[in-house]
């Protein structure tokens, strides 16, 4: 029997019809087509997650080469500038299992946030905090008008996660080892400061990257309905939409925090270590992942219901069960193809780093090209998902009804 290597060519062929096919006959493929139109129009939709993605590679990367400057050999991380790519079979096999999670956790990322917003939410909390261009008395005045007296209470709390996110940086640099070199035997204490700090930054990244979300999706919007805009209008209306949302965000920042950030604080503590290193393995956090991207993509619509509709929680969800239960074709059509898309870049992404390894000259250029690539699927598949929502609540789902 002649090796699967000489047929390579012929399975890779037969791949590429096939996804030709699935793409020109699917029942959602106008949605993702209107898609690509909006991405055109509005080259801010992915060009705002190129910026994201980019300075979160820049940044990491800095760090690597900062290590690489002040730490003693054997300790510091190391460049490897020339080295030929080499995946065996196993790795190959290896390769295809990592990449389903994070490629499901991009699906969700779609319906939540598929944003990594740090460090630049360390930029965005410091403009909040000095109310650059007006928008932090937009933001209290939003949430004054949504929650009453307790909208001080969420205002505070933003402004405290705002200020870890503005510390969160420094901690990737040479204030933490300074930290510990000063204070030798507070190496507990200062760890656990880091992962509350971390924990409350992390809520801020998050909140952030949904306001950020919104204005993709009222961009998406925009050229839904050829509206016109400003991007400043655009953006305070995004911030006053977010506090319609913010009861669905706090929902989903508690279950996040439960899954993986208290584990890791009670771990730290010696009465609780016992009970909590269990839940910091690889394999908890792994079904903790799993769990919370499964938990997103079943409650999909609910916070696209809110930024359009800007209702109660009680009635999105009420809405979001309606949606499913009258439109659950196109929209497991859409999830499929949307985790196919993140599925194959998440195994181009991991061939290349363990092909070639991570620190080689190869993987540092790709790392500053990959946002790119993230950055336009993830537009294009975003305003798929509002053209796909917008048709079918009009009930117009396979109609050519969009003309801009």
């Amino acid at each position: 029997m002649p090796p699967i290597e000489s047929h390579r060519h012929w399975y890779l062929l037969g791949a590429l019809v096939g996804y030709i096919l699935l793409m020109m006959t699917n029942p959602v493929r106008k949605s993702l087509r209107d898609g690509f139109r909006c991405i055109r129009r509005h080259g801010s939709i992915w060009i705002i997650l190129l910026v994201f993605g980019f300075c979160y590679a820049v940044f990491h990367l800095g760090v690597e080469v900062f290590f690489h400057n002040v730490l003693p050999e054997g300790r510091r991380p190391e460049f490897l500038w020339d080295r030929a790519w080499f995946m065996t079979p196993e790795m190959q096999v290896k390769v295809l299992h990592d990449s389903w999670l994070p490629a499901l956790e991009s699906v969700a990322g779609i319906f939540n946030n598929i944003i990594t917003t740090f460090p630049c939410s360390a930029v965005a909390a410091f403009l909040l905090l000095v109310n650059w261009e007006g928008h932090h008395v937009v933001l209290n005045r939003a949430l004054r008008r949504r929650f009453g007296i307790a909208g001080w209470l969420v205002y505070f709390a933003i402004s405290l996660c705002a200020l870890a996110a503005i510390a969160e940086p420094f901690l990737y640099g040479p204030i933490l080892p300074a930290l510990n070199d000063a204070f030798p035997h507070s190496g507990l204490l200062l760890l656990q400061t880091s992962l509350v700090i971390d924990w409350l930054s992390f809520l801020f990244e998050y909140l952030f990257g949904v306001c950020v979300q919104i204005y993709i999706i009222l961009l998406a919007y925009v050229w839904v309905r050829g509206l016109s805009y400003t991007p400043t209008h655009l953006l305070d209306v995004a911030i006053r939409r977010s506090s319609f949302v913010l009861k669905w965000a706090a929902a989903v920042m508690f279950l996040s925090s439960l899954l993986f950030n208290v584990p890791s604080i009670l771990s730290t503590m010696p009465k609780f270590a016992r009970f909590a290193e269990p839940m910091t393995t690889e394999a908890s956090t792994h079904a903790a992942r799993l769990l919370m991207s499964v938990f997103l993509i079943f409650f999909s619509t609910v916070q696209i219901t809110l930024v359009f509709h800007s209702e109660s929680l009680r009635r999105a969800l009420r809405d979001h069960l309606r949606f499913l239960r009258s439109h659950w074709w196109p929209f497991a059509w859409f999830s499929v193809i949307a985790g196919l898309h993140f599925f194959l870049l998440k195994v181009l992404d991991l061939s290349l780093v363990r092909g070639f390894g991570e620190r080689t000259g190869v993987i540092l250029l790709w790392r500053l090209l990959y946002p790119i690539t993230v950055a336009l699927m993830a537009g294009w598949l975003l305003s798929a998902w509002v053209c796909l929502f917008k048709r079918c609540e009009t009930g117009r789902v396979h109609d050519d009804w969009i003309r801009f």
